[in-house]
């Protein structure tokens, strides 16, 4: 230890160098990183989290696993004046590339891969409490950071609806396909009895015959058997609505809006992206110092203790000068 302090020591402006070109390379780079803004929205979640968590943790696992996918992403693009800033610059949400470089505009449009990375890279979740969280969208404009937060929340909560209402409606679909095959099978029934009537028209007459013929008492016991499915169809249906439109009021909503996102006035100064770049700048120094020190210490022919005259030559130490100041 003693002589990577003093193999350091000795060369500290040479180690500086590498911390210091770091830090400049990453201030370079956050300088020359596009404007940002920040809209953010406070939301009270409703309901309780899942298992030992709370709902706010609930819900940030909720939001995270949306964004990872396409076709919300690509929704929540299409619904905010995102989808309009990504077509105009694509290079914006690609990164960089060689094209750009030249000059040249007849860049591709962006994938829905691309738009999804870009917008779960510029949403940051706050937790404030068990039950409150922020959202917080940063985009190159004022316009587009709050429109695309505008649009997130109201995705997610339209998402997050259809996900919980999307059995009732699959069994919905099922009562309405068998009530249409019941509503058949009844007008069959009722008109098997009416031709059986129609052929044995004494039996409309006398309804003591009526009631002890077998035949019509077969017809009859079918089309009412027919009538009683058909009536229960009809009530899950109705309950099955009912159940839709009870989950889509408000009161029902997965989370409620405290603080809806306003219009950035000013451009943010360190956003996401930004502290990123910076942690990583601190640690590449950090490991380019180190670096620098083991190759110098390893480079270090130096002898600075006796015991390493006995190692390297195998002789006795027959006396040495304390070390003297340099002048």
């Amino acid at each position: 230890m003693r002589r990577i302090l003093e193999t350091c020591f000795a060369h500290k402006l040479l180690l500086i160098g590498p911390f210091a070109a770091a830090i400049i390379g990453t201030v370079g780079y956050v300088l020359l990183q596009p404007a940002s803004y920040q809209a953010t929205a406070t939301i009270w979640v409703n309901g309780s989290g899942a298992g030992t968590q709370s709902a706010a943790q609930t819900q940030s696992d909720t939001i995270n696993q949306f964004l990872k996918s396409d076709s919300f992403v690509m929704s929540v693009a299409d619904g905010s004046p995102l989808g309009s800033y990504v077509d105009a610059h694509p290079d914006a949400v690609q990164g960089f590339s060689f094209r750009s470089l030249l000059g040249r505009s007849e860049a591709a449009p962006p994938s829905a891969d691309a738009i999804r990375a870009f917008l779960g890279a510029h949403v940051t979740i706050a937790q404030l409490g068990p039950s409150e969280l922020t959202v917080t969208v940063t985009m190159p404009t004022p316009d587009v950071a709050k429109g695309t937060a505008d649009a997130l929340l109201s995705q997610l909560s339209a998402a997050e609806i259809a996900v919980r209402t999307t059995p009732t409606q699959t069994q919905l679909a099922l009562y309405q396909t068998q009530l249409q095959a019941q509503s058949a099978a009844l007008a069959t029934d009722l008109a098997a009895v009416r031709a059986y009537l129609a052929a044995h028209p004494s039996l409309a007459s006398d309804p003591k015959a009526a009631a002890t013929d077998p035949q019509l008492a077969i017809l009859q016991d079918r089309a009412t058997v027919d009538e009683q499915n058909y009536l229960q169809l009809l009530g899950k249906i109705q309950q099955a609505q009912s159940d839709l439109a009870l989950a889509n009021q408000p009161k029902m909503a997965p989370f409620r809006i405290v603080d809806a996102p306003q219009t950035p006035a000013s451009q943010s100064l360190f956003g996401k992206q930004q502290l990123i770049a910076i942690a990583a700048g601190m640690l590449i120094g950090v490991a380019a110092v180190a670096a620098m020190a083991a190759l110098l210490v390893r480079l270090d022919t130096t002898v600075h203790e006796v015991s390493e005259v006995q190692s390297m030559l195998g002789m006795r130490v027959l006396g040495s000068t304390p070390l003297a100041a340099r002048i």
